[in-house]
C-alpha cells in the first residue's frame, strides 16, 4: 500500500511539472518576465538617457520564446495621431536575456544611405576577395546607419563608424568543388578580411551549383546551395563546420 501511495506521489509530481512545462513553453513565467522587464527598463535608461519611457505590460511570444512589449514615449506624441508615440522592443534570452528588438532603433535606420554604402562595401570587397579566390561569385553586405550620421555624398570605407560592424553573404561557385576546396576557399576568405582589417560581425558562405558560370551574381538566385559554412572573426573554421546541403 505504501509502495502504491508513493507511486501516485511520483506520478503527480511528474504530472504537475509537465502541466507547468507546458504553461512556460505557451505562456512564460512570472519571474522570466518580471527580469525581461528590467532588463528593458535598464536598456532604455543606458540607450536613451535624455528620454522618458512607460513600459507598458509585456506578453509572451510562445512562437519566438520572447517577451514582447509596449513601451510610451513620455511628452512625444505619434505623427498624425492624437495618441503618445509608442515603440515596441523584444527581450528574449533565459539565462541572460537581452533586448532583441528596439523600434526607435530601426524606425531611425536610413535606408538610403545604407544602400548606397552598402552597394559600395560589396563592389570593393569582392574584387579583394577574386584575387585570391577566385570562386568568389559575389556577395552582399549589410551594414547600418543612423539617420544624421551621413549623408548620400559620404563614399564607403572600412575605417568609418558604423552603428554595427557589417555582415556579409558570399556565393562562391562550387559546382565542380569538394568539401575540403569548400574549407580552404573560406580559411583564404576570412585571411583576406582579417590581414586587410575590416570589422565585421560575421560572414556567411553559400558553394553554389552554378548552372551558367558566365550567370551574374543576384543575391541568392544564382545556383542551388550545395555547401553552407558561417564564421566570425577568430573563428578557427574547420572541416566539420562545412555543412553539405542534401
Amino acid at each position: 500500500m505504501k509502495k502504491r501511495k508513493v507511486m501516485y506521489s511520483i506520478l503527480l509530481g511528474l504530472l504537475v511539472l509537465f502541466v507547468l512545462f507546458i504553461y512556460n513553453a505557451f505562456n512564460g513565467n512570472p519571474v522570466s518576465k518580471l527580469y525581461s522587464n528590467k532588463v528593458l527598463e535598464n536598456y532604455l535608461e543606458e540607450t536613451y538617457p535624455d528620454r522618458e519611457f512607460r513600459i507598458e505590460k509585456g506578453f509572451y511570444n510562445f512562437k519566438f520564446s520572447s517577451y514582447d512589449f509596449n513601451v510610451i514615449e513620455i511628452g512625444a506624441t505619434a505623427p498624425n495621431e492624437n495618441g503618445p508615440k509608442t515603440y515596441e522592443f523584444t527581450v528574449i534570452g533565459f539565462l541572460k536575456p537581452y533586448v532583441n528588438l528596439d523600434s526607435i532603433y530601426t524606425e531611425n535606420l536610413d535606408e538610403p544611405v545604407m544602400e548606397k554604402l552598402s552597394a559600395e562595401a560589396q563592389t570593393e570587397i569582392t574584387e579583394l576577395l577574386k584575387q585570391s579566390v577566385p570562386t568568389v561569385k559575389g556577395m552582399g553586405v549589410s551594414l547600418e546607419v543612423q539617420k544624421g550620421d551621413y549623408d548620400l555624398n559620404t563614399t564607403w570605407s572600412k575605417d568609418m563608424k558604423l552603428e554595427k560592424p557589417i555582415i556579409m553573404h558570399i556565393v562562391l561557385d562550387s559546382t565542380q568543388s569538394t568539401k575540403e576546396d569548400v574549407l580552404t576557399d573560406s580559411q583564404v576568405i576570412q585571411k583576406v578580411l582579417n590581414d586587410n582589417n575590416y570589422t565585421y560581425a560575421g560572414v556567411t558562405i553559400n558553394g553554389n551549383i552554378i548552372d551558367d558560370s558566365k550567370a551574374e551574381y543576384v543575391k541568392d538566385d544564382t545556383g542551388y546551395v550545395k555547401y553552407y559554412v558561417s564564421f566570425e572573426k577568430d573563428t578557427d573554421i574547420e572541416l566539420k563546420d562545412i555543412e553539405v546541403i542534401e
